[in-house]
């Protein structure tokens, strides 16, 4: 693999660092290559099969995002990120194919992966809050994907959960009766939620491995393929399962200090939670453990309506 990257530079390559966990369904190769002159960058190449998971599906069908090509699309999506003033994100330096296979040359960021959000202090929770916030200030009426393709109203969000819901059983959950009885429940709610009030940037799959840590504070968002226009309740949806209380006390403090929470959480958290568990955002979950998950975030319209669980 070192002279395949080194053909992508000028001069030799000292050392290539492969980075990441390597699991079977990894989307991206990635490796920290050091050149001769001491310039270090970041190189990131889908891999040429990618299985159809129901991650996979589901936001290809729900926000228009292939994940077989979305990464010929990440200089357009970083630079749109780029413009949040909210985490820094790396430069797309250049984009090359050799052997039929794109290699994606990246600024280099600095700082080390985080690896979880537990044990963190006040201010680092309530930065991250701010962060997310202003990440979450660009807002549509539309949704999907950040590049070119074609957004829809956010009046059509709710009908194409319902349908997203009914494919995902039926493709990879046909066996789990239990399963099936509850996406008839929530299929029913989804045709009675409101339209999201906006749709802003979020990650969909939430998780501590997308960032870089640097003197306490999130710096950086590094993995960015999959940020798309879509609900900001699914951010506090898919974070709920990372933080303790105390955590989400102050991520929520921070936040509120640029704007307020999603008003409609409490209203779409059982919704939500559900396609997110079809989504396996954070991999296998028993249903139940999942759905009475306690609730960590509480926008100041809702009161104490809520202290647990979605409700199973």
């Amino acid at each position: 693999m070192k002279k395949t990257l080194e053909a992508l530079f000028h001069q030799p390559i000292v050392s290539v660092q492969t980075l990441g966990e390597q699991y079977a369904g990894r989307a991206n190769d990635v490796w920290l290559v050091s050149l001769q002159d001491q310039t270090e960058y970041v190189i990131k190449s889908p891999k040429m099969a990618r299985e159809e998971s129901e991650f996979v599906f589901g936001i290809n069908m729900i926000y228009g995002v292939d994940a077989h090509t979305v990464q010929e699309h990440i200089d357009q999506i970083n630079q749109k990120l780029s413009h949040t003033n909210s985490f820094h994100i790396p430069e797309v330096v250049r984009k090359v194919k050799k052997a039929g296979r794109y290699f994606y040359i990246m600024e280099k960021v600095e700082g080390t992966p985080l690896t979880s959000f537990e044990g963190r202090s006040s201010n680092f929770y309530q930065d991250y809050g701010r962060k997310l916030a202003r990440l979450h200030s660009d807002r549509i009426h539309s949704f999907g994907a950040v590049y070119g393709a074609e957004k829809r109203h956010l009046r059509e969000f709710h009908a194409l959960l319902k349908k997203a819901v009914s494919k995902l059983i039926s493709c990879y959950y046909a066996d789990q009766t239990e399963l099936q009885c509850y996406a008839e429940i929530v299929q029913q709610k989804l045709g009675k939620l409101r339209p999201p009030d906006s749709a802003s940037l979020i990650l969909i799959d939430l998780d501590p491995s997308q960032y870089i840590e640097k003197n306490d504070q999130v710096t950086s968002l590094v993995d960015t393929e999959y940020v798309v226009y879509g609900p900001a309740a699914f951010d506090f949806i898919a974070l709920e399962y990372l933080l303790t209380k105390e955590a989400a006390q102050d991520v929520q403090a921070g936040y509120e200090e640029i704007c307020p929470l999603p008003r409609q959480l409490h209203e779409v958290r059982e919704c939500y939670r559900f396609v997110s568990l079809l989504l396996d955002i954070h991999g296998s979950w028993d249903m139940k453990k999942w759905m009475n998950h306690p609730v960590r975030f509480t926008s100041n319209n809702e009161g104490f309506k809520s202290a647990k669980g979605a409700g199973l």
